[in-house]
């Protein structure tokens, strides 16, 4: 998984193989979301 960008303790990170819509992870401290890129929606 590529880190794509790491600041704060942020890590912004993507599968890629994985499924749609287009997203990238974000994790800090063992808490982690993922945000669509289209749209800017967290999930």
């Amino acid at each position: 998984m590529p880190t794509i960008f790491e600041i704060f303790g942020l890590r912004f990170f993507f599968y890629s193989d994985e499924h749609l819509p287009i997203h990238v992870h974000i994790e800090y401290g063992g808490n982690d979301a993922k945000v669509e890129i289209a749209t800017r929606k967290v999930v």
